[in-house]
């Protein structure tokens, strides 16, 4: 059982900065102590999965830290970045909401766990996974260009940073699992088994 946040929706959950759980790996019970080890214990002795998940809202919304209302700053943000994810500029999005460049990284970063900046990158490489999923025959330099990138080694730089792999890797392995029978293979989870 987990739980996905939409970007910068676990802030209030979670007690702490979303930015201070940046490439870091912890247990629930790391930040929420205790607690955690019940509310696991909870859920696992439970028969139905509607109950599970009944077990997990009540404590979810008992450990709402303060208010769920996010920055002006930052929903303005997230919600243009989802409209017109293509033409993100750290300098424009901050003006459009009022805020100096420093003030907006802070919240955003704050409230998300990701600089801005770093966000419309990882969205983009997302975009791209999703592309490849759907595409019958991936040609790397036309995605690339559709996706936003300045060129196919633009986005090849970045597919590396984020998946560890090249992109030809990345397709040939998923295409392995595909003839193994894997299936749904879900496009936000690298295909690293082969």
């Amino acid at each position: 059982m987990a739980v996905h946040f939409k970007p910068g929706g676990a802030f209030p959950f979670l007690g702490l900065a979303a930015d201070e759980l940046l490439d870091t790996h912890v247990s629930l019970q790391d930040i929420w102590g205790r607690g955690a080890l019940e509310i696991r214990e909870r859920i696992s002795t439970e028969r139905t999965d509607a109950r599970r998940l009944q077990i997990l809202q009540d404590t979810l919304l008992s450990r709402l830290v303060h208010r769920p209302e996010r920055h002006h700053a930052v929903l303005s943000a997230l919600e243009y970045l989802r409209h017109d994810p293509s033409r993100a500029v750290v300098g424009k999005l901050a003006k459009e909401v009022g805020l100096s460049n420093r003030r907006f990284i802070d919240v955003f970063n704050f409230e998300v766990g990701v600089k801005p900046k770093l966000f419309v990158r990882i969205q983009r490489f997302q975009r791209v996974l999703q592309q490849v999923h759907r595409l019958p025959l991936v040609d790397w330099a036309e995605l690339a260009l559709k996706q936003g990138y300045f060129d196919q080694s633009h986005l090849i730089r970045d597919f590396v940073a984020f998946s560890g792999i090249s992109p030809a890797d990345y397709l040939r392995r998923l295409q392995d699992l595909r003839k193994d029978g894997t299936h749904p293979i879900k496009f936000n989870h690298l295909p690293l088994a082969g």
